[in-house]
């Protein structure tokens, strides 16, 4: 087949105009309780609305950045989450020794009490070593 100027020149046409009917403005009009938006001009008996506005695409660098700015905002929650969970567990471990150490002062006070108890009157004796332990540990007695 022969590609000629003649036989081009329709398909030319006809794309022409199919780019200026996708370029159509587009009217807003409220009919009653309806808003109808439409190729052609608001019907008599409508009121004519302002038409939507058409929202620009972003640019490639626009784009570029916004993915920049949502990877930075994404690490910066990680490290957060990170910090955080960090902070937890470090607040888990004091409570656990604080625990740990509250058992040992009540396990030691026990202990002198039970001995002071078993003790004879008048006879000395020898809790000092536990008295030491427990007023280090847990303060006095």
């Amino acid at each position: 087949m022969i590609v000629t100027a003649r036989s081009i020149a329709p398909v030319l046409l006809a794309l022409s105009l199919a780019s200026t009917a996708a370029q159509a403005e587009i009217h807003k009009c409220r009919q009653g309780d309806r808003v109808i938006y439409q190729e052609n001009p608001c019907p008599s008996g409508s009121l004519p609305l302002a038409a939507p506005a058409v929202q620009p695409q972003p640019s490639a660098f626009e784009v570029e950045e916004a993915r920049i700015r949502a990877k930075n905002d994404l690490d910066a929650a990680e490290a957060l989450r990170k910090r955080e969970e960090k902070t937890t567990k470090a607040q888990e471990r004091s409570r656990a020794q604080a625990g740990k150490q509250e058992a040992d002062c009540a396990r030691l006070l026990d202990k002198i009490e039970q001995a002071e108890a078993k003790a004879k009157p008048g006879k000395k004796t020898t809790l000092k070593s536990d008295q030491r332990k427990y007023q280090k540990a847990c303060g006095p007695l």
